[in-house]
């Protein structure tokens, strides 16, 4: 795992930890344990180097987040914090992906007797 992955692992488990620290009544503990569990599992694949998992367990603990505004176990207030962190992750981690290389676009040889033949002037 390299220095990076795992800066960003701790990162993550920090960033995110705020999931269960604030008030009960800003989080129930049923939802807090879901969302400890979703971060707990987006820093371990960070640090096993799996960005790309770890940026799709980012996506479900967003929707996480979503469902449990919708069904008030979460306030919106309690929300926007977690959302700033979670947006704050998925830079971090999207950082980290790689550009993919261009594929060069081949070329196709000229095929003998096509294209300019020389001494016939006005012919194509």
């Amino acid at each position: 795992m390299s220095r990076r992955a795992l800066a960003l692992a701790v990162g993550v488990v920090i960033v995110l930890a705020g999931c269960a620290t604030q008030a009960p009544s800003d989080l129930d503990v049923e939802t807090s344990g879901a969302l400890q569990a979703s971060v707990v599992e987006v820093a371990t694949l960070a640090a096993d180097g799996d960005v790309s998992g770890a940026i799709a367990r980012l996506d479900t603990l967003q929707g996480e987040v979503d469902a449990a505004v919708a069904s008030d176990a979460l306030t919106d207030e309690r929300a926007e914090s977690i959302q700033e962190a979670i947006d704050e992750v998925r830079l971090d981690l999207e950082a980290l992906v790689p550009e993919p290389e261009p594929t060069p676009t081949p070329t196709e040889p000229e095929k003998p007797g096509k294209g300019h033949k020389p001494g016939k002037p006005g012919k194509p």
